[in-house]
């Protein structure tokens, strides 16, 4: 460690002790990048004696995570290592004498005749070394909304959304020997590399299967919390593990939603029971509309989403009316066609200049997708799933869908008085109307 950053901590720690946020976000990338123990960081703020426990290569590391959730240019790694450093530290994890690593047994495992589910206890000691030990990880596919942060690069990242003020209070009830041993959800995941073997009680989870904690990140961070502050505590927790691929873990997901419910568009897509949300689970894997069809049913415009889960489902469902698989393979393949075609068609409008086009153009608006799920039905209708693709531009290009005075602006500007789903409604009929007057 040089000099220079020696002299430069301490007014870059003076800033962030002003902002819980940052520290948060530091001690969070610490832990879950580095294998820093959670809270160490807090401990350098509160001592700075603490930093001279660190190694070299650790205090590169520091710096990488001050400068990555600060933005401030005295912490930029750069002024005080070599490109070699920055990229060794980059990759660094903090080693523990309590790692565990695959194969890892679980002793005293009771099995389903299925084969697929089964329940233990584990102590509150192994559940934080199984967790560190990253031999059980966080699968944002399986778990509640995320919670996103556009960075300055445009790039968007994800992190677990916890309500820290819950685990303050798991946190306090288990100090206080008030917590009742409750339930955590695993799940192990079949994908192709999974492999484990249970055999009179004991479950095998062998090198190059994933452990993904389905339901329980609030109470697991207590624990963590917990054992911080009483390395000794005993506790333990009962676990259900599941042997499960991954839709069958996020239908898991939506049906246990009863306490600290989930976002119901969330829930929908999880669960996917219409064949209208299968299809829009197929359709979120098109380049095109890749991460921006939002699982929340808020949309939040910084993120540029086109429109929300639910929307499309629902709008599939009742527009299409599929009854059976064939018809789910046949609306999926007519849809790709259109929202492949579409997109880049339209590219000003969904894609390089969304927020100008939004000040004067209701053709990007969330709810309108209900109308172009109405065009996309007509010219299957008309021409089957070979229709012409230059119909698309011409039929939406032909409707005033501006935000000056059309009839289109005026139905739009209904929305928040009167109940969306009779908007809903409003657009599919003005966009029948329409395609009936141009094709």
């Amino acid at each position: 460690m040089t000099e220079e950053l020696f002299d430069t901590l301490p007014s870059l720690f003076a800033d962030i002790i002003k902002n819980k946020e940052q520290q948060r976000e530091i001690d969070n990338l610490l832990v879950e990048r580095h294998c820093f123990p959670r809270s160490l960081f807090i401990e350098m703020l509160a001592n700075y004696e603490v930093i001279h426990s660190l190694s070299e290569e650790e205090l590169c590391v520091l710096t990488l995570a001050l400068y990555e959730v600060t933005g401030n240019e005295q912490a930029a790694p750069a002024h005080f290592y070599s490109k070699r450093e920055i990229a060794k530290a980059a990759k660094y994890e903090r080693q523990s004498k309590d790692d565990i690593t695959l194969p890892y047994t679980m002793e005293g495992v009771i099995a389903a005749p299925s084969g697929r589910d089964f329940v233990t206890m584990l102590s509150y000691q192994e559940i934080r070394r199984l967790w560190n030990s990253k031999v059980i990880t966080y699968n944002l596919q399986a778990q509640r909304l995320s919670k996103n942060k556009l960075l300055k690069d445009g790039t968007i990242t994800e992190k677990p959304d916890i309500n820290l003020k819950s685990v303050k209070n798991i946190t306090r009830l288990m100090l206080e020997g008030k917590y009742k041993a409750d339930t955590l959800l695993i799940n192990i995941l079949v994908d192709g590399h999974d492999r484990v073997a249970y055999e009179a009680g004991s479950l095998t989870v062998y090198e190059g299967t994933t452990v993904n904690l389905i339901d329980g990140m609030h109470r697991v961070q207590a624990i963590l919390n917990v054992l911080e502050e009483e390395p000794d505590y005993e506790g333990i927790m009962n676990v259900a593990i599941k042997y499960y691929p991954l839709s069958e873990a996020q239908f898991l997901l939506g049906q246990i939603n009863t306490v600290n419910r989930f976002d119901k568009t969330l829930v929908k897509h999880y669960m996917a029971e219409s064949i209208g949300s299968q299809v829009a689970k197929d359709l979120m894997l098109l380049p095109e509309l890749k991460k921006r069809i939002s699982i929340k049913t808020s949309i939040d415009k910084k993120m540029d989403y086109l429109t929300n889960f639910a929307v499309l489902s629902e709008s599939i469902d009742h527009i299409f009316e599929p009854q059976n698989n064939k018809d789910r393979y046949d609306i999926t393949e007519v849809l790709k066609k259109f929202f492949g075609y579409l997109i880049p068609a339209f590219e000003a409008e969904f894609v390089t200049n969304m927020q100008e086009t939004a000040k004067k153009s209701w053709i990007n608006h969330h709810n309108t997708f209900v109308g172009f799920i109405v065009v996309a039905k007509k010219l299957y209708d008309t021409y089957g799933k070979d229709y012409p693709v230059d119909e698309i531009v011409r039929i939406i290009g032909s409707i005033d869908l501006s935000r000056d005075g059309s009839p289109f602006d005026e139905l739009m500007t209904t929305q928040g008085k009167v109940n969306s789903n009779k908007v809903k409604r409003q657009i599919k009929q003005f966009f029948e109307q329409k395609v009936e007057e141009f094709m």
